[in-house]
């Protein structure tokens, strides 16, 4: 029996690769937390590690190639639609309100919150400067 079994520690559900032991899951492609595909591949020590398969293709023609619709540019306010979907991805309690919502993401969440965008959402719905928001680096938004 293989010992690649997934591990649902904090460590492995808050990272880009797959929640997998990359040393125990040898040569194996798997889907990552990101949606995207990795596989296991040693380094020059011999320990194996998670690597992005799509990272490394290139586009032979990149004029067809067009930014996706996912990929949003945070131009306007956010809203508290974006709120709500940081509250479902970083699993914090959604009750309180939008001020409350972003603070509990930054106390709880704020050294895994690495996405720029997910960043300048939070700080659009923080009004004052606390330890945390200084701890991991959050600017609140001028009134």
């Amino acid at each position: 029996m293989s010992e690649c079994v997934k591990i649902e520690t904090r460590k492995y559900s808050f990272r880009n690769s797959p929640p997998y032991s990359a040393n125990k899951c040898k040569s194996i492609k798997k889907k990552g937390n990101d949606g995207n595909l990795y596989v296991s591949q040693s380094d020059k020590n011999g320990t194996y590690k998670w690597v992005n398969v799509n990272k490394n293709k290139t586009l032979k023609n990149k004029t067809l190639k067009k930014k996706a619709p996912n990929n949003k540019t945070l131009k306007n306010k956010a809203t508290s639609k974006d709120l709500q979907m940081l509250v479902k991805k970083y699993e914090v309690t959604k009750s309180g309100s939008n001020r409350d919502i972003a603070e509990r993401l930054v106390n709880l969440r704020g050294a895994f919150i690495k996405n720029k965008t997910d960043r300048k959402i939070i700080e659009q719905f923080l009004k004052k400067s606390t330890p945390s928001t200084k701890r991991w680096g959050f600017v609140p938004a001028k009134a």
